[in-house]
């Protein structure tokens, strides 16, 4: 339905209370499957990853060649690599949505490196192909992700859409015209080739698969841009260099390379000039607005873990003949931390909740983890009619033909999150190392790993001024004709 209050347009029920407004359509089953979902994500990140952190940390500071390898083995062990993936294609997710940013939170508390540099670029990789809605390669690529795991080995992918000269204006699609972009690809017999190079893709160095976002002509880079899948042993790719990036340490931030790498027609996820010209907007608008929600959970849990930091040391650490925590001045500075904790985490679950009313459901049917969806579904017949162009256009239909209004809501909410959560995660740090003072310097204390880690926060899925105009542009300008932000 359309918003409620037409002049000024900014406060109708649905834009102000989206949580209000689903509350009863969540399950009681699925929040108890949330709260599992949660606490399991909890003792991994405290009990298995949180004495792999500092080392770490410190062991690619002194070679950045380095990969956190030991990081990627217990994602391995853990089958997170595959918790995205469901039941009936082999994976480890549990269909329920809503402790998906919850857990993010978690990681990012203890170490935001593996959640922004060794989960996020194959959690971006995964959700660009599934909002491709092809899933033929969709399917191709999970099964090898399970397959690999339960070998006790990882299959990584990434998702490569930075370039040196483009950066934020590539993800605004009113900027895309006005990108210096270079990568592209040509259209050749049984393919294409793709030329050009992208660079700070998270997890690059580690990726056996890399989803490359590239125009077909860098003319018209909004018309043409369109969606490749490159393994890394293809001919004409190359790895570059590894970013010496001030933070986030434990995720490579890698230069991909491409000279006339051949692309094979069964690996082009998309052609955007087969698309509407609407859909090759929303694709690019729908993977940003899940993963800029998952930036402002990644914020959250860095302002949770300063926090902690804080308290700890607060507890342990005397001044003037007493512990820093009985002085007045530090309980003021330890709850305003709380505060921003709390009012950060309530801005991403509320993104949480538009997201999950406009692009992905919040939980999926109970019937889709039992063995006899799981027979149907992987039935050849099922499975060459799901392939079918006739099956992708109607689910492209079915996912990007949401009214406008529940697009530019979804916009408005992902970049509020990413900005409120890595802003106040930035504050936090900041005020956890007023307070510890020259200890809070010393590395093993973690806090200055974490000032360094969130400022990153700020920057990727969008700089945080280019996500503010992204919310004008889609919430305050939309009722103001001739009102543009670009």
């Amino acid at each position: 339905m359309k918003p409620d209050f037409e002049d000024p347009g900014l406060f109708s029920f649905d834009d102000s209370f989206a949580s209000l407004c689903h509350l009863g359509t969540i399950k009681k089953k699925a929040i108890q499957q949330a709260r599992k979902d949660v606490e399991k994500t909890r003792v991994f990140a405290r009990e298995h990853l949180r004495p792999l952190v500092l080392s770490t940390d410190l062991k690619i500071q002194q070679n950045r060649d380095a990969l956190a390898d030991e990081m990627l083995a217990l994602a391995v062990q853990h089958q997170m690599l595959s918790g995205s993936i469901p039941k009936f294609l082999g994976g480890n997710s549990s269909g329920v949505m809503f402790g998906m940013n919850p857990s993010i939170e978690e990681l990012a508390a203890v170490e935001p490196a593996f959640q922004a540099g060794v989960m996020a670029g194959h959690g971006l990789g995964m959700v660009a192909l599934m909002v491709s809605q092809n899933l033929e390669i969709m399917e191709r690529v999970a099964a090898k992700v399970v397959e690999e795991e339960r070998a006790g080995r990882p299959f990584m992918i990434d998702c490569a859409i930075t370039e040196p000269m483009a950066g934020s204006d590539v993800e605004e699609f009113d900027l895309l015209p006005h990108a210096k972009l270079v990568s592209h690809a040509r259209k050749v017999d049984g393919g294409a080739l793709l030329n050009g190079n992208k660079c700070f893709i998270s997890g690059g160095h580690s990726a056996d698969l890399h989803v490359i976002v590239a125009p077909f002509n860098l003319n018209d880079p909004a018309g043409t841009l369109s969606m490749f899948l490159v393994p890394k042993d293809s001919s004409g790719f190359k790895l570059g260099r590894v970013e010496d990036k001030m933070g986030m340490k434990a995720g490579s931030a890698s230069e991909l390379l491409f000279d006339d790498c051949f692309v094979p027609d069964e690996n082009i996820v998309y052609i955007g000039e087969e698309l509407p010209a609407d859909f090759r907007e929303k694709i690019l608008l729908s993977v940003l607005g899940i993963t800029r929600i998952a930036v402002g959970a990644m914020g959250t849990g860095v302002a949770r873990g300063a926090f902690e930091a804080a308290l700890e040391f607060a507890k342990n650490q005397k001044w003037k003949g007493k512990a820093v925590i009985h002085h007045q001045w530090a309980q003021e500075v330890l709850t305003n931390m709380l505060m921003n904790v709390y009012m950060s985490r309530s801005v991403y679950l509320e993104a949480g909740y538009v997201l999950f009313t406009t692009v992905l459901p919040g939980e999926a049917p109970s019937i889709m983890n039992t063995r006899l969806f799981e027979i149907l579904y992987n039935n050849p017949i099922a499975r060459r009619f799901r392939y079918s162009k006739i099956v992708r256009d109607a689910m492209l239909k079915q996912f990007f033909g949401k009214p406008s209004w529940d697009i530019q809501r979804l916009q408005f909410f992902s970049s509020l999150a990413k900005v409120v959560g890595s802003d106040t995660g930035m504050e936090n740090c900041h005020m956890a190392l007023e307070m510890m003072g020259e200890v809070g310097l010393r590395h093993d204390l973690g806090a200055e790993k974490l000032f360094r880690d969130i400022k990153l926060c700020q920057i990727f899925e969008g700089t945080n001024q280019l996500n503010r105009l992204h919310m004008f542009n889609h919430f305050i300008a939309r009722n103001i004709p001739g009102v543009r932000p670009f």
